[in-house]
């Protein structure tokens, strides 16, 4: 209790409104829903210290001056004008102290830059008349906060985008609601093609395969009529994978190498990758596994084919350290070069030795003018979540469509995006957003393997591509807006469970969406009325 404890009495009744608000919800955060532990005194929620967490936030407090002191510099350095009591039913929204807002059941502070547009402000609290309570609703966001651009609209999917030398193929979430193990979408046809009209080399760096047998074919056929097939995939500290059929594949096409004397070292990073390099000529990558979630029509991905020698060349340098044996951090540097393909600049960047986020995502973020669109399984990463609210703060236009999976994890960066005023929808469907993509502008987009997270820049092998080419951004772009359209305002505020009843199909897939071992009618969240 702030109010009453001596170490706050020289607090403005704006911090301690703010601070309580804010403890509380982060303490329901780490602790509604969730399995928890009592441990000398303390509890315990994900291998983490509930004491400690909320400790480390500066929200709260214990007996040490340490501890009081970091609480009452971190409230000091929040403006409360900033923030303002919410309403969502009347979209209306108060000073921190107003009585009016006192008496609202569940309401919300938000950040002043977060309103909609059409958010009114209380008159009573803050002393307008009726016409410029008017006034106000033309813009209820403060004056140093530009107003966004009005990028949004309706969109049709385009599955497949087409030049010379690029194809990009756009995988919608749930195609189709029960997984296929039938190479019938494009991406799986044009990864395909390329195996069986492959002549001399396949080398290929693949996270997982699971259940497709035409790919599995191909590769084989390939083998059998003289290519040179290699290939990587990872080992966990099990010295397993998490798609089984990796193994069997490797015992049929030895020529292979894994990271797991690093994961039984404990290093505790992925080999992630996810690409094909065909004759020394062709490139296929993404975030597309080769699994039936991933190439079916289930899982939301982005693909990419390009034909380019120079491209081809640096993934094959990428793939032999990987092959000869350097995994992860004891890579060597490949130093990033633009590449020229058609109308596109293209540059290929890999984790971890690029530091992609630093180097490249963070400056295109902190460089947008207009929007910034992200379709991402996870964002984690706290610097590209502050770029991102920086980028709103400044005028621009930012919205994240994320995965339902991870609403939930305690790391997951999407309500820290949403009090920024970044909106934030949380998919609903079976399926997973399985992207790893952005695109900026009109010019920019970013389609890999990298997650947005600290593991997949600082730990992880990844591939990642970063495309200057507006008919590209374009494309991707207007997808980003179809989905974004396809998923309920609802969940703008409100994160469905990966498997439920809010969640389509997930409980009818035969998939186990949130991996906790319990699959459909087995899973609480379908079986609740």
């Amino acid at each position: 209790d702030y109010s009453n404890h001596p170490v706050f009495k020289n607090l403005t009744e704006e911090q301690k409104i703010l601070l309580e608000y804010m403890s509380k919800e982060l303490s329901q955060n780490l602790l509604k829903n969730k399995h928890v532990k009592i441990k000398d005194s303390d509890i315990i929620t994900n291998n983490k210290s509930y004491k400690q967490t909320m400790l480390d936030s500066k929200l709260a407090y214990d007996d040490s001056e340490e501890s009081q002191k970091e609480l009452l510099d971190n409230i000091s350095k929040i403006n409360t004008d900033d923030y303002v009591i919410y309403n969502s039913r009347s979209k209306k929204y108060h000073k921190l102290t107003c009585e009016e807002a006192q008496k609202i059941a569940k309401y919300k502070i938000v950040k002043r830059s977060s309103l909609d547009a059409e958010a009114t402000p209380c008159k009573a609290c803050h002393n307008l008349n009726n016409k410029e309570a008017k006034d106000k609703t033309k813009n209820p966001q403060k004056k140093d906060v530009p107003q966004i651009p009005n990028v949004m609209q309706n969109a049709n999917k385009k599955d497949i985008y087409e030049a010379e030398n690029i194809k990009i193929f756009f995988i919608d979430l749930n195609e189709i609601f029960t997984p296929s193990n039938k190479c019938r979408h494009a991406s799986c046809k044009a990864l395909k093609n390329e195996i069986d009209n492959s002549k001399t080399s396949i080398d290929f760096a693949i996270y997982g395969i699971n259940n497709q047998p035409e790919i599995v074919n191909a590769l084989i056929n390939a083998k059998n009529r003289g290519v040179k097939v290699r290939w990587v995939y990872d080992i966990n500290k099990s010295s397993q994978n998490y798609y089984e059929d990796n193994e069997k594949l490797a015992q049929v096409i030895t020529d292979y190498n894994t990271d797991e004397a690093y994961e039984n070292a404990n290093q505790s990073a992925i080999m992630h990758n996810k690409f094909f390099v065909f004759d020394n000529q062709k490139v296929w990558t993404g975030s597309a596994n080769i699994t039936t979630t991933d190439l079916s029509g289930f899982n939301a991905n982005y693909s990419v084919l390009i034909n380019s020698k120079e491209l081809a060349d640096i993934y094959t340098k990428e793939f032999e350290q990987m092959y000869n044996g350097n995994f992860h951090k004891y890579k060597t540097t490949i130093s990033p070069v633009e590449i020229k393909i058609g109308n596109s600049t293209i540059e290929a960047l890999f984790s971890p030795k690029n530091d992609i986020v630093n180097t490249r995502i963070i400056p295109l973020i902190n460089n947008a003018k207009e929007y910034i669109y992200l379709p991402v399984f996870f964002i984690s990463h706290k610097g590209i979540a502050n770029a991102l609210i920086d980028a709103r703060q400044r005028g621009v236009e930012v919205r994240v469509i994320h995965d339902a999976t991870n609403s939930h994890a305690n790391n997951s960066t999407h309500k820290m995006l949403r009090t920024g005023g970044v909106k934030v929808k949380t998919e609903n469907y079976a399926g997973k957003m399985h992207m790893k993509s952005m695109v900026i502008d009109d010019k920019i987009s970013v389609i890999g393997s990298m997650n947005f997270t600290n593991s997949g820049n600082n730990k992880n092998d990844e591939n990642v591509l970063i495309i200057n080419d507006s008919n590209i951004a374009k494309f991707i772009k207007n997808n980003f807006i179809y989905l974004w359209n396809k998923i309920p305002e609802k969940y703008e505020h409100y994160d469905p469970r990966a498997e439920s009843k809010e969640s389509v199909g997930s409980c009818e897939d035969g998939i186990d969406n949130n991996f906790d071992n319990k699959i459909d009618a087995q899973d609480e969240g379908c079986r609740a009325k």
